[in-house]
């Protein structure tokens, strides 16, 4: 970040005061549309159930402020259900059964799953092992032949650290080694194509990395807890990742071709740099060690679990999986890592550190969540359903995996990918529903998509990084961006389209 030329420096902080005006503009215009739209479905003549056109007024209202964000989304994914409580939009018979389900959400096993990722990926942050892993991939000689090769390097250690790791944490940890390097690649000189490569490399590299897990980024997350509570259907851990993984790949080879293309033959000495460096790490320490075995006893749980749903005749793994659920594995993987020492008098993670996790992030699934399953209980989702296919017109299966693909990646450009994957998946599910077709890869694809958002710096966190950095003029990541969108959109429906079937998913 100190390789930063004084042009692009300037053009770094005119685009970013532009683009806090349009923050402060759309923030101005949802605080005024939410609350119209609110009163405007709560006392049009519609043809709803009364229930359904009160949680209407509530949804558009929660939508307006989650694409504005005048307030956090967070809050307002905490606001919903008091809403819905307060204007009668939740069925019940009596004040503490609707209280139960407007709230219930809140602790459904799918955010227990997140907690323990987060609480994993902070103890390999609190020890260092993501940098010393990182690291250890960039100092191979390999890497330090060309520009081209370090940039898939850095890509290729985004990808695989954020399949486990916030994908924001990843983009921060990443950004300083790879400035590092490139100052040793340019010797003080513009960071020009090659800055521009690898800052670019490193955010769409996490965004990439975090589909292929369940655990990888919340959309997924609130993908299988929609899946779950809106269509009865399950899908495990193994199982996802032998969707998603594959997906994962072949963005990741497109985004090494898209980005690669031009870069110096030649790079100088780029490995050497990321030796020196791990070489200051010096040895491993007693809790680098046992994070590392807690995150591969996690793993074998989530892998063993997924034979589990495979190989039903097996009486250990059948045991295993109903002792051991996937949504426990990572809570107890953590639960030893509060419970061992890293030194005397210290275990290797503190609730001081695990504290750190984004609580905002779980309140927003479970605030998704709980919209989710009042939509169904309402009847608000099965009437959006029929009204959308009647009007598009779309009610073939992969007509509509299309369509939830187009519409994540182009809402998930303006719109925080988390709010994406609440407020769309509900209605792709009645969508599927009402057109007689299998929910399952129209979900998929929604929710896969909403990860997508490569244009601009608001579009994901890891962008806005990467874009601080003042080496990515917003024109290139515009045009970058568009184009892995692009590409994005034929990977994964051509991907669902191949791999759905094959997997049993259809």
């Amino acid at each position: 970040m100190a390789l930063d030329a004084p042009a692009l420096e300037d053009e770094a902080a005119v685009t970013a005061e532009t683009a806090d005006g349009f923050d402060r503009w759309r923030a101005r215009a949802s605080l005024l549309l939410g609350p119209a739209l609110f009163a405007a479905l709560l006392l049009l003549p519609l043809p709803l159930k009364p229930e359904a056109q009160r949680l209407a007024a509530v949804m558009a209202l929660v939508v307006a402020f989650w694409i504005g964000e005048p307030i956090p989304v967070a809050a307002t994914a905490l606001l919903a259900p008091c809403l819905a409580l307060l204007v009668g939009a939740v069925p019940g018979a009596d004040v503490r059964t609707r209280v139960a389900a407007a709230f219930s959400k809140f602790g459904d096993p799918i955010l227990m799953l997140f907690i323990g990722g987060l609480f994993l990926a902070q103890a390999m942050a609190a020890h260092g092992l993501d940098r010393r892993i990182a690291l250890g991939i960039l100092s191979r000689k390999s890497v330090g032949a060309s520009g081209a090769r370090m940039v898939a390097a850095l890509g290729v250690c985004s990808c695989l650290l954020s399949m486990w790791m916030n994908n924001t944490a990843v983009t921060a940890l990443m950004i300083p080694i790879a400035a590092g390097m490139l100052g040793v690649a340019r010797r003080g000189r513009p960071s020009g194509a090659l800055g521009e490569a690898a800052m670019l490399m490193i955010p769409f590299a996490a965004t990439v990395g975090g589909l292929a897990t369940p655990v990888g980024t919340a959309p997924n997350l609130i993908g299988l807890g929609q899946l779950r509570t809106l269509a009865g259907v399950e899908v495990g851990f193994l199982q996802w990742m032998l969707l998603a993984l594959p997906l994962a790949a072949a963005l990741m080879a497109a985004l090494i071709l898209l980005l690669g293309r031009g870069l110096p033959v030649h790079a100088e000495a780029l490995a050497a740099e990321a030796a020196s460096e791990r070489g200051r790490l010096g040895p491993w320490s007693r809790g680098e060690k046992l994070t590392l075995a807690a995150f591969l006893m996690a793993v074998g749980l989530w892998i063993l679990g997924g034979l589990a749903q495979a190989w039903k005749g097996c009486a250990p793994l059948q045991w295993l999986s109903g002792r051991i659920p996937e949504e426990s594995v990572p809570l107890l993987a953590a639960g030893l890592l509060f419970l061992l020492p890293a030194s005397k008098g210290r275990p290797v993670l503190t609730w001081a550190q695990a504290s750190r996790i984004d609580w905002g992030t779980l309140l927003l699934l479970g605030g998704g969540l709980s919209l989710g399953d009042l939509m169904l209980k309402t009847g608000l989702a099965a009437a959006l359903g029929d009204a959308a296919v009647q009007g598009l017109g779309i009610s073939s299966l992969w007509g509509l995996t299309a369509l939830a693909a187009a519409l994540a990646i182009g809402l998930s450009e303006l719109t925080s990918n988390t709010a994406t994957a609440s407020m769309l998946l509900p209605v792709v599910i009645a969508l599927a529903k009402a057109a007689g077709v299998s929910v399952i890869p129209p979900a998929l694809a929604a929710t896969l998509g909403c990860s997508f958002g490569f244009m601009l710096p608001i579009s994901t966190p890891p962008n806005a990084l990467a874009y601080a950095t003042g080496m990515v003029p917003l024109r290139v990541m515009a045009r970058r961006g568009l184009v892995f969108d692009a590409i994005g959109f034929v990977v994964l429906t051509g991907g669902l389209r191949l791999l759905c079937p094959a997997l049993g998913l259809v």
